[in-house]
């Protein structure tokens, strides 16, 4: 009688060792290619904000000064802010290959207008040099407008660690927001861009130590809380401005609050788009330790003694990314940083003052 052929085979321990195994290398292997995933992202980020240093220099190159930051202190006013309608993405588009996208703006009017003009529906595209891919946190518009993760420097409202002095309002501690500025303008720097665009030799402190765009990814839409959104003083879209006139097309029906009356930040045909650079609103009662970039990041959505819907808490107006450690920043001469959230705040208030005369050391 013939005997049957003898089979190898796993048992069932070895194979549960192997699938052990398998998911053990799993596991090693997956933060690597998450890591190496947001290194993509982060390149890509940079990218990002480097083709709109070029694209303001190549505006600079063409029409003698750089492009507005869209917000900025008010013509002959400088106790009240003013915002600019178009806004720093709109006149970068024919420099970002989107002339086309350019030209169906009707400047005379509103971004938001969409009965007269096709300026709503062209603030609608997305641009996808606007967004940084790390942005994993922000739903799409409400109404459907582009949105952009870049925030163009207005102006920067810290007090010095030196030579502060007392205001009406209270003291000036250094390496925190000046609690006058809050109310009072007066006393704000302006940045490499301004309101109307400054020429590169306005910035005399040197334009790679000058900051001209910082990251701020985060931002929501309908921001429901903060006065630094109310119209304040809009300027005209046609020459001369007509100081604190009213643009064509700016009704309560087109603005980005529920009641009408606030702009929205995060869209990239906003003025708004740009800011000042403060620092929280509660550093002058719990300390400048928390710092200017990234601050209050933790948990999403802030921690109850700064929510993101405040004005200038996390992301809401303020220098914020999702990358770890740090920020983007775009220098007035077209390079790019990455910035540490653990950057001195003086360092920070020199670096976005075109002309304080102050000494940058490394950051």
């Amino acid at each position: 009688m013939s005997k049957k052929p003898f089979r190898k085979a796993f048992t069932l321990i070895e194979l549960l060792v192997v699938i052990a195994i398998i998911a053990v290398l799993i596991a090693l292997l997956l933060p690597a290619v998450q890591q190496a995933r947001e290194a993509a992202r982060r390149t890509q980020c940079k990218n990002n904000i480097k083709q709109m240093g070029l694209a303001a220099h190549n505006y600079e190159g063409t029409y003698g000064r750089f492009p507005t930051a869209g917000e900025g202190l008010a013509l002959g006013n400088p106790y009240q802010k003013a915002l600019f309608p178009v806004s720093f993405y709109i006149q970068a588009l024919p420099f970002i290959d989107q002339a086309p996208l350019y030209n169906q703006f009707n400047f005379a009017f509103h971004y938001s207008e969409g009965t007269v003009t096709g300026n709503a529906t062209a603030a609608k595209s997305k641009i996808p040099p606007f967004l940084c891919p790390s942005n994993a946190i922000n739903a799409a518009d409400t109404l459907g407008f582009g949105l952009c993760d870049y925030m163009p420097i207005a102006y920067v409202d810290l007090c010095p660690t030196s030579g502060v002095s007392l205001g009406s309002g209270g003291a000036c501690v250094g390496g925190v927001r000046d609690p006058v500025q809050a109310a009072n303008w007066g006393s704000a720097k302006d940045s490499a861009f301004g309101l109307f665009g400054n020429r590169i030799g306005d910035t005399t402190d040197g334009t790679s130590n000058t900051i001209a765009i910082f990251e701020d990814a985060g931002r929501t839409s309908l921001q429901t809380v903060g006065g630094n959104y109310v119209q304040a003083q809009l300027l005209s879209a046609v020459p001369p401005y007509n100081n604190g006139g009213t643009v064509p097309g700016w009704t309560a029906g087109n603005m980005c609050g529920a009641s009408g009356t606030k702009t929205c930040p995060n869209r990239w045909a906003d003025g708004d788009t740009g800011n000042g650079v403060s620092g929280s609103p509660y550093a002058i009662t719990i300390g400048s330790s928390q710092g200017i970039i990234n601050q209050n990041s933790t948990p999403v959505g802030g921690p109850a003694t700064c929510p993101w819907s405040t004005n200038n808490c996390g992301p809401n107006d303020e220098p914020f990314s999702l990358h770890v450690g740090g920020c983007h920043a775009l220098l007035a001469d077209g390079s790019v940083r990455f910035i540490s959230q653990n950057v001195d705040t003086d360092t920070i208030r020199k670096l976005c003052d075109r002309a304080d005369g102050g000494v940058v050391g490394d950051f």
